[in-house]
């Protein structure tokens, strides 16, 4: 039960991260110049099968939920408890711990992480 419920929670993260993203998108040039700056697919997932990606293409994201067969980049977590925890914390430093505890793999290019990164850190700013 624990696993359902945390992999309900990662849908909904990922729901209100396309939704941030989008919004910062529309008061943010930077945010629109990262979005048209590729075409790719970013995957949040957990080894239960859970999760979703991001689509970037054409200075659009949209969110699929399930799992993409071949995502240019991919983070695995144990479970969606864990990635809810990490990923919306305030310290960036949870994201290295969790990663050096083995809470979640990476698979993938790894500049899509540090875009996403980037995305997130203005998407979440006060003044854009």
């Amino acid at each position: 039960m624990k696993h359902i419920i945390g992999n309900l929670k990662l849908r909904l993260l990922l729901f209100i991260t396309l939704k941030l993203i989008r919004s910062s998108q529309r008061r943010s040039e930077k945010v629109s110049e990262l979005l048209r700056s590729g075409n790719f697919i970013f995957q949040v997932r957990t080894t239960q099968g859970a999760g979703g990606y991001f689509d970037v293409r054409d200075g659009a994201i949209n969110l699929h939920y399930g799992l993409h067969d071949q995502p240019d980049f991919s983070q695995s977590w144990n479970d969606g408890n864990d990635a809810l925890r990490v990923l919306t914390s305030a310290d960036e430093t949870d994201l290295l711990r969790a990663f050096e505890d083995r809470l979640y793999r990476m698979q993938g290019q790894f500049k899509y992480a540090l875009w996403f990164n980037e995305v997130m850190k203005l998407a979440r700013a006060k003044v854009n």
